[in-house]
């Protein structure tokens, strides 16, 4: 009985801490009134429900008090200030092409199109993107003027330029082979007969898969290609951030200026797969099924000239990405999905650390080492030179 009472204790003052509304009470009382779990383990996560409902009524208060639509404004768009703090701002939505669902959003929004068919989860990755600084799509959910979630904007990445994914660009390479136009290289077929990564060097063969097949992109400058290959490294290390399931070539694409026919890397679209989010340690990247920490160690150790500038990004402002990712997943998704993907950021992050301090102990130890030999080495040639001085004193003396 004393137990009971310690667990309505919390929730009362949990509730009183975050401004709880009855029902959430209510609820909490339901499901912790006979939890028979250390009272330390259950406060934690009533800090946790506390915490997350507060940001949920802090939406809700201010959904309720946006004003209404003005003359003009038919929608509500969802925008983020400085600090990641949600506000609906109106907004006029015209469709310009029903075949196509292309909208135009005033005058700041043009090249947009209207999904119905994307989820919270997707809409909050691509805003944790858009913080971390990542060329991610933009994704913004709609309320109708009754202020309840209608659907979803995102801005076509394709615009004036010309699209293709990775997938059409192999089956033109291949194309071009079969043809006898260019010679099938060796790193073609390696990667071709490779479906599950296993070492160091499979691993190697995965991430140069995409790559080489960039580089085969007729007329590429190599500036061009730097600047690709730095969002294909950058596309790799936010898929391991957010438990990305499968980044195959039809899942990232190049764009060609119809005019400069010049080539760069498109924003990321397709990121992320609820059904099986929850698979933590398995990723398809180009084809090839992998394991994701194995992958990650693979970039930290044989591509961190490659990865550095996000890495230390990353790592510098941890604490603040981090206070951030959390605001923006509570105003996004429920609490369930809240958890997984909050505890896959900071287990992936914490994993980068962990990497990076490795990699330097290794580096300071290798280069400790070196330093050993030459001192060695140094000493050698004292005890020669002094050895042959010796002999040489002695040879005078006889």
């Amino acid at each position: 009985m004393n137990g009971n009472n310690n667990i309505i204790n919390l929730i009362n003052e949990v509730a009183s801490k975050y401004h709880l509304t009855p029902e959430e009470v209510n609820e909490l009382t339901t499901k912790y009134q006979t939890d028979p779990r250390d009272i330390h383990t259950i406060n934690q996560e009533l800090e946790n429900l506390g915490n997350f409902y507060q940001h949920q009524n802090k939406l809700i208060s201010m959904i309720n008090a946006t004003p209404n639509l003005e003359p003009g404004k038919n929608y509500y768009v969802t925008a983020f200030d400085n600090n990641s703090n949600i506000y609906l701002q109106p907004v006029s939505v015209t469709v310009t092409n029903p075949e196509t669902s292309e909208v135009l959003v005033e005058n700041t929004f043009k090249g947009y199109q209207k999904h119905t068919g994307v989820d919270d989860i997707e809409i909050a990755i691509c805003q944790i993107g858009k913080l971390m600084n990542f060329d991610i799509v933009e994704e913004y959910r709609l309320y109708n003027p009754n202020k309840q979630k209608d659907s979803v904007i995102i801005r076509d990445i394709v615009n004036e330029n010309e699209f293709y994914d990775v997938e059409n660009l192999k089956k033109r390479f291949i194309k071009l082979i079969n043809n006898g136009k260019l010679k099938k290289e060796k790193w073609l077929e390696n990667s071709e007969n490779l479906t599950v990564a296993n070492n160091k060097e499979d691993y190697k063969l995965v991430i140069d898969y995409g790559l080489n097949i960039v580089k085969s992109l007729p007329s590429i400058l190599e500036e061009d290609y730097q600047k690709i290959e730095k969002k294909y490294f950058d596309m790799l290390l936010f898929d391991s951030m957010i438990n990305q399931s499968e980044r195959d070539f039809k899942d990232y694409g190049i764009l060609c200026d119809k005019i400069t026919k010049r080539y760069s890397f498109a924003p990321l679209f397709d990121n992320v797969f609820p059904s099986i989010l929850k698979n933590n340690d398995v990723i398809s990247v180009n084809g090839i099924t992998c394991n994701r920490y194995e992958l990650i160690e693979c970039l930290f150790y044989n591509y961190y000239d490659k990865i550095k500038e996000r890495v230390e990004d990353i790592l510098t402002n941890k604490e603040k990405y981090i206070q951030n990712i959390d605001i923006i997943l509570k105003y996004n998704v429920d609490m369930n999905n809240y958890n997984m993907i909050m505890n896959n950021f900071v287990t992936n992050i914490n994993y980068f650390e962990r990497l990076n301090n490795e990699r330097i102990l290794v580096k300071n130890n290798s280069n400790a080492g070196y330093v050993n030999a030459i001192q060695m080495l140094v000493g050698l040639g004292i005890i020669i030179a002094f050895s042959i001085c010796i002999a040489y004193l002695l040879y005078c003396i006889k």
